[in-house]
């Protein structure tokens, strides 16, 4: 079955289910057919309350309803009711909201497959990276495209490894107490306490304390293991 017969397939899927679908073929750019048909095989769906949806898309640019009417020739009167849920827009019309709020059209659908993750605590993966210190991982990032890590450390011992990663690193202390180097400045951490910074700056735990030491890092992109 090619993109088409697909995109076809899909359409009449919303027709069968009652969502209003004004469709024109040649009036849809390749981006928008190709989206939908990814939502279409993967079971997206949908949002269930769209007209909120695109009032906080809309509130989160800071444009007024009259800015978004001026961007997609709609009007004022129009939008809201889309916005309190009293109008369903068209797939074109979702086009050009999407547009004028600088959001991809599949923003306005919903697939759990692909949103949302659970892994049980005996699934969740753990690895020792040194003697002293075990991590287990909250997010599967093994063969993912995630963009955030986030994983749970606990330190028995020290090591005398520096770290240096791409991108953005928080530490929040779960329990016991720290003294962490971010390059040469040192931070005290005791439970409770949080600390945010660049990863790309070398970093490392320099002493903590005789109890159990346990961390929970989060870090964008993910950190490699």
């Amino acid at each position: 079955m090619d993109t088409v017969d697909i995109f076809e397939l899909f359409v009449n899927i919303l027709y069968l289910s009652s969502i209003p679908v004004l469709v024109y073929y040649n009036n849809f750019s390749k981006s928008v057919i190709m989206s939908l048909t990814k939502l279409y095989v993967g079971g997206g769906i949908f949002l269930a309350n769209l007209g909120s949806a695109i009032r906080f898309m809309r509130k989160n640019q800071k444009l007024s309803l009259k800015d978004v009417a001026e961007k997609t020739e709609l009007t004022i009167s129009h939008l809201s009711q889309i916005e309190r849920n009293l109008a369903s827009p068209s797939l074109i019309t979702l086009e050009k909201i999407a547009s004028a709020l600088g959001y991809p059209i599949s923003s306005f659908f919903v697939n759990p497959q692909f949103t949302s993750t659970h892994i049980p605590a005996e699934a969740q993966r753990t690895i020792q990276i040194n003697p002293g210190m075990t991590l287990r991982f909250l997010i599967n990032n093994v063969g993912q495209r995630n963009q955030l890590g986030a994983y749970i450390a606990e330190v028995a011992d020290l090591s005398e490894e520096i770290i240096i990663h791409h991108g953005t690193k928080l530490i929040y202390v779960l329990e016991g107490e720290m003294h962490f180097n971010v390059a040469q400045k040192e931070f005290y951490l005791t439970e409770g306490d949080s600390l945010f910074f660049n990863g790309n700056v070398p970093h490392w735990i320099s002493r903590k304390s005789k109890s159990k030491l346990k961390l929970f890092v989060a870090t964008t992109p993910p950190e490699i293991f």
